[in-house]
């Protein structure tokens, strides 16, 4: 390969590795008051609770500690196995069997939850396919407003098909509230009057007019210490409101603010107001503030047939491996990477650069498949097969350079010894990438939850390494020597000496 083509392809190379690391690796807050964040691949990556201390993109502020809190929410026709146990228990023979008639176990006999029959299952058993749209819908609009804190470790998955769970870590603030406002569902409502069973909606909601024609939307500010909900109205909405409280100079009036049946906030007026901005504080923080922001804006598309969740109670969730995890996990990749880094560089000099540039590309790979494949995780299990992958390439490329070492020690020309090196040892090592992948992928096939992930991310790093050393380590070799005159010199390689007797 000619000087000129291997100094612009290891450029564009460069170029690929530098996009990779900004993206899976970098993110930050933008914007007025940092209102908006570009959130890295690492960032958005699944976490599971039982890691320890900061970390993340938040991590100087205290974003995550590991641990956390987690609430079941049942929709409406749906409860837990233990509440109709519970129930069943203390009913009467009779009563039992009206009671009993009414459920049905989803799924079968051993099913987590009961489902309401005519609420959420047809009198055969079988589930309402107007319920499953409902709880898809319901699921969707809980996400969102998960989603909107943008808080590492927060999520939401379904439970016993028809339940939603609900994850907040330990160190956000205001959990509790957030998992109960979260259940919230039905539209947004804007009412006005002296007291809450007097007032009345401010929005005249009709086949003609929705809610988005008087709020244009809600959001969460900051500023400094101080936190506070912004509601945007439209004109319409406006000259609603400014109706609404004309007569708040001479008696004050209450704005209270509604999702579905559920007061959420409740706001005193005591002077007419004409702006199409309003802002809500008080003891609000940036997070209880976008608790509150998401809920309202994701009600104002909600509707009167919207599914009702009930929030049962919340648990508490220790962090399995202690406070000081994310810590070790970070030592022990940092203690890898130094020493492989100082083996490749002391033992082939320059031609450390092609296994760098190799295991970075296999680490971004890495990466963005735990951020895109939904049950992959980040773990401490996860972490562990990653790192065993790591050592299974440096091992790998090792021994691919050791092999093109000896050819070239016999005298053959560089572009001979790599080609003849990698022939030497190409099945034995496809081979092993194999068998380890092969069998990661079967235990993953055979094993439940954190084993599962782990195995999977075994084989899945084991594919990639193979793919890695093979392939990639080989073509950076030959772009990066290329640009090199003295290429033994570049790889640290040399010739065996044979004294004349």
């Amino acid at each position: 390969m000619g000087k000129k083509k291997s100094v612009v392809l290891l450029v564009i190379y460069t170029l690929l590795i530098a996009v990779l690391c900004f993206i899976c690796t970098v993110s930050f807050s933008y914007g007025t008051d940092n209102l908006y964040t570009f959130s890295s691949v690492m960032r958005m990556m699944e976490k599971d609770a039982d890691l320890g201390l900061a970390y993340g993109a938040n991590a100087d502020a205290g974003a995550y500690l590991g641990g956390g809190y987690s609430a079941v929410y049942y929709p409406e026709g749906v409860i837990s196995a233990k509440e109709y146990d519970d129930n069943i228990r203390d009913m009467s023979e009779e009563d039992a069997a009206d009671y009993a008639a009414d459920y049905v176990r989803y799924p079968g006999e051993n099913g987590s939850v009961y489902l309401e029959k005519g609420v959420a299952a047809n009198e055969d058993g079988t589930v309402q396919d107007s319920f499953k749209e409902a709880f898809a819908s319901a699921l969707s609009v809980v996400t969102e407003r998960v989603a909107a804190l943008r808080v590492d470790g927060a999520r939401v998955e379904n439970t016993g098909d028809y339940a939603i769970r609900v994850f907040l870590p330990a160190m956000m603030d205001g959990e509790y509230s957030a998992m109960t406002i979260f259940s919230y569902t039905g539209p947004f409502d804007l009412r006005c009057g002296t007291d809450e069973a007097s007032a009345e909606s401010v929005f005249n909601i009709t086949s003609k007019y929705s809610m988005h024609d008087y709020v244009s939307s809600v959001r969460a500010r900051s500023s400094g210490s101080a936190a506070y909900v912004e509601f945007d109205f439209t004109d319409l909405g406006r000259d609603a409101l400014a109706e609404a409280t004309a007569g708040a100079a001479e008696t004050a009036v209450t704005l209270y603010f509604y999702v579905g049946d559920t007061s959420v906030i409740s706001l005193s007026v005591s002077e007419t107001y004409d702006q199409n901005t309003l802002y809500i504080s008080g003891s609000y923080t940036a997070e209880t503030a976008s608790a509150v922001a998401a809920v309202f804006s994701t009600a104002l598309d909600g509707t009167e047939e919207d599914l009702a969740l009930t929030a049962g109670d919340a648990y508490f969730h220790p962090a399995l491996y202690g406070e000081n995890t994310v810590w070790m996990l970070y030592i022990a990749f940092g203690v890898l990477f130094v020493a492989m880094m100082a083996f490749f560089f002391i033992r082939y000099r320059r031609l450390g650069f092609v296994h760098l540039y190799t295991y970075l590309l296999f680490l971004f790979a890495m990466i963005l498949c735990g951020w895109g494949i939904s049950f992959v995780y980040l773990s401490v299990e996860s972490f562990l097969a990653f790192l065993l992958a790591s050592v299974l390439l440096c091992v790998s490329d090792a021994v691919c350079f050791e092999s093109a070492r000896k050819e070239y020690a016999l005298g053959k020309t560089m572009a001979s010894s790599v080609k003849t090196g990698y022939k030497k040892v190409f099945w034995k090592l496809f081979d092993l990438h194999v068998v380890v992948a092969l069998i990661a992928f079967l235990v993953a096939a055979i094993s439940i939850s954190a084993l599962q992930v782990a195995a999977f991310v075994l084989g899945l790093a084991t594919v990639f390494s193979g793919v890695a050393t093979l392939a990639v380590n080989r073509f950076g070799w030959a772009v990066m020597m290329g640009t090199s005159k003295k290429q033994g010199a570049f790889c640290n390689f040399k010739r065996e000496e044979v004294e004349d007797e």
